[in-house]
């Protein structure tokens, strides 16, 4: 089911619409500030492995959770440091992955091949409204067709996955734009991938 909303501005009665589905354990497909992503309630452990079912991937498959702020982020982290607390507080909400070490907070299916967790919080008003009625973070998976490709036009989403999740909120086609991916979870910052994030705004590279 498509859901159109308004991106910049969007209606507190969808994005109530939109949780109503994430609490009852549904996936729903939202548009981020990179691509869209496939998410579901973080807290609700059927969701979570409902959600592993839907992409067609298993607990060693990577994903992020999405979170309204840093201080959220850190439940489910070892530990951010003050220079990476900097970092982040420079940038966020923006178009960047975090990877650290992970907490006793992130569910254990997803720890059983990995013991670290990528964070996000993303430019995007839709997010952030949900995220904010939801109250808890969420995870997250980019959406992908067969051949890997990432889907960034919602009539294709919901023709691909429509049938799998409860309901695909619409902003029109969006760039193919992802993701900046830092791995902090080491002694020294790593770049996995220079994305949409401005690298040298992060201030954590020489």
């Amino acid at each position: 089911m498509l859901l159109d909303i308004d991106t910049e501005h969007p209606e507190p009665w969808l994005v109530a619409r939109v949780v109503q589905a994430l609490r009852r354990g549904g996936v729903v497909v939202l548009p981020t500030d990179t691509v869209y992503g496939m998410a579901c309630s973080l807290e609700d452990g059927d969701a979570v492995r409902r959600l592993y079912e839907v992409k067609e991937i298993g607990p060693a498959k990577p994903l992020a959770i999405m979170v309204a702020d840093i201080a959220t982020a850190a439940r489910y982290t070892r530990g951010i440091s003050n220079p990476v607390f900097r970092a982040m507080r420079r940038v966020l909400p923006g178009p960047y992955v975090f990877i650290f070490q992970a907490s006793q907070e992130v569910p254990r299916i997803m720890l059983r091949k990995r013991r670290t967790i990528g964070i996000r919080c993303p430019n995007s008003p839709v997010v952030q409204a949900v995220l904010e009625e939801l109250g808890s973070p969420l995870l997250t998976t980019s959406v992908q067709n067969e051949r890997q490709e990432f889907l960034l036009d919602p009539v294709e989403i919901d023709e691909d996955v429509g049938s799998r999740v409860e309901m695909v909120v619409s902003a029109g086609v969006i760039p193919n734009e992802l993701s900046t991916v830092v791995d902090l979870s080491g002694e020294e910052p790593v770049l996995v991938r220079e994305g949409k994030g401005d690298v040298a705004e992060l201030g954590l590279f020489q």
